[in-house]
């Protein structure tokens, strides 16, 4: 088990994210497993009442959020998840008798995973949580809980501090997530435009090709924190063939759109010459009909008809 701790002003919208909404509508599988001190048990009813109490104090950020994660593939059980929470919130100092919290659990990663929300400001109006040294004692909390409830050990590798500084784990979800749409977007099909539409959306970037111009390379930027591209899922390969399968798409649409096109012209000249077709048929039938009455009104026409037709006769 690791924790990813991070601290904000807000209750509303991190209580929002943990029930799984986004402005209001629904955006992700989640169940509240819990809550202490707190008599509403929706993210709204909550926030206020963690915000009433909050205001007594002179705490600039007294919202907490920590996210429990688990390894892929091992089973938790919610007695488990509870007894977790609570071990969490008593060894980092929020005692759950003093102090509101809110816990959820998310349904959307392969993994088993759940989100503490914390108001640092206690009810009983003391000094808030304190935050100095999280990215240590989260490590150390979560071994002694993993320990204490026989649950599996992360490997060593995992153990590492940077695993569980909340500002890179932001700045890795963030880049990830912008990365995943951009390049989902067939009009994207070269490194330019991608680093053009990252920078757009506050990520800088840089690539790196070999001597025959391929993509060997790439790291990005967010908010003064750097990633490479491994550390947020996009490798430099991956990169470059999404970017040239965007452009085979690119082409093909462009293909079909020029036979379409090409369609749509042969047969609007078509039409014109059947139009022109039928305008002249019309306009011939006209004139045959005026040309009749004519001759049938002039009778010295007539009369000159019938004495050629008596001569042929020999009449």
């Amino acid at each position: 088990m690791i924790a990813k701790t991070t601290t904000g002003k807000s209750f509303g919208p991190a209580l929002e994210y943990g029930a799984g909404l986004k402005e209001g509508k629904e955006n992700k599988p989640a169940q509240l497993l819990g809550a202490s001190n707190l008599g509403a048990r929706d993210p709204q009813g909550m926030a206020a009442e963690m915000i009433a109490v909050a205001d007594s104090s002179r705490c600039q950020s007294p919202v907490w959020h920590t996210s429990l994660n688990w390894s892929k593939g091992e089973e938790v059980q919610k007695e488990q998840l509870l007894r977790a929470a609570s071990e969490y919130c008593r060894q980092m100092g929020a005692d759950p008798t003093r102090h509101q919290v809110a816990i959820y659990q998310h349904h959307d990663r392969p993994h088993t995973h759940i989100h503490i929300y914390i108001n640092r400001v206690p009810l009983d109006g003391g000094p808030a949580l304190d935050t100095s040294h999280n990215y240590a004692r989260n490590v150390k909390i979560c071994q002694a809980i993993t320990e204490q409830l026989g649950m599996l050990k992360l490997p060593e590798q995992r153990q590492s501090l940077n695993d569980h500084n909340p500002y890179k784990q932001t700045t890795r979800e963030y880049v990830q997530e912008t990365l995943r749409t951009t390049l989902t977007n067939p009009q994207i099909t070269s490194v330019e435009q991608l680093g053009e539409q990252l920078r757009l959306k506050g990520v800088e970037s840089q690539f790196k090709h070999d001597s025959k111009g391929v993509l060997v390379g790439c790291s990005f930027r967010y908010e003064q924190t750097a990633v490479k591209g491994t550390e947020v899922g996009h490798k430099a390969k991956q990169i470059g063939q999404q970017l040239t399968l965007n452009q085979q798409e690119q082409n093909q649409s462009q293909s079909a759109w020029n036979a379409l096109f090409a369609g749509y012209t042969a047969a609007t000249e078509k039409d014109r010459w059947n139009e022109l077709l039928t305008g002249y048929q019309q306009t011939k039938g006209e004139e045959m009909k005026q040309t009749k009455p004519q001759q049938e009104k002039r009778p010295e026409i007539e009369e000159k008809q019938q004495k050629t037709l008596k001569r042929g006769l020999g009449l």
